[in-house]
């Protein structure tokens, strides 16, 4: 196989792929999703104008590719606090600190997940409904830990919580909720506990 500078022409390929998510995501954090362009990209990435449709359809793939990658990483670390030792109180709160950490410890990721993305076309929308999909199926896992209610859609209730802790994260952000990341975490949990006692169980702090 031959190979350029000791890369093959898949490496590269894949080298300029990441460059470019690289620089999407810093633009999509500092300039906002319709503050940024191909053209942009291109110049912060340090990549010929040929390299992008290499990747990329579209602006807004890239964006999908990026919010994939941030809710990848969140929900693998989300499904660990969710499926290790402790009441499902405590794993439910171990989650919300992982979804509360998001924005805290890294707010470009933050804002371009619940800010940026919603700016974008149809294909970062499916993606984020992706990851709310994946964050809810967690969550319902530890709401059918009891048996709940006749007539309860536990997936619904469990894509209620999500998307109220979205809304929480979202205000949180951008400075409306001036709460502490504990007490974010603690209405997330108290959001959380409501529903699950609607769900037919006993309280999650059980």
């Amino acid at each position: 196989m031959r190979t350029y500078d000791g890369m093959t022409a898949g490496e590269r390929t894949a080298a300029r792929r990441r460059r470019l998510m690289d620089a999407g995501l810093e633009l999509f954090h500092t300039q906002g999703y319709p503050g940024t362009s191909i053209r942009a990209v291109l110049r912060r990435s340090g990549l010929q104008d040929r390299y992008f449709g290499e990747s990329f359809p579209s602006l807004d793939a890239l964006m999908a590719a990026v919010l994939a990658e941030i809710q990848d990483e969140e929900a693998a670390r989300c499904r660990t606090a969710v499926t290790g030792p402790g009441t499902r109180g405590e794993r439910a709160r171990g989650m919300l600190r992982v979804l509360a950490a998001g924005v805290a410890d890294d707010p470009g990721k933050g804002r371009v997940k619940l800010v940026e993305s919603l700016a974008a076309g149809p294909l970062a929308a499916n993606e984020r409904r992706r990851g709310m999909r994946n964050l809810a199926r967690l969550v319902e896992d530890m709401l059918l830990e009891d048996p709940p209610a006749p007539g309860t859609h536990t997936g619904v209730m469990a894509l209620a919580i999500v998307g109220g802790v979205q809304q929480i994260l979202l205000n949180w952000a951008d400075g409306t909720l001036p709460l502490s990341r504990e007490d974010v975490v603690e209405q997330g949990l108290r959001l959380f506990e409501a529903v699950a006692a609607f769900d037919g169980g006993p309280s999650a702090r059980r």
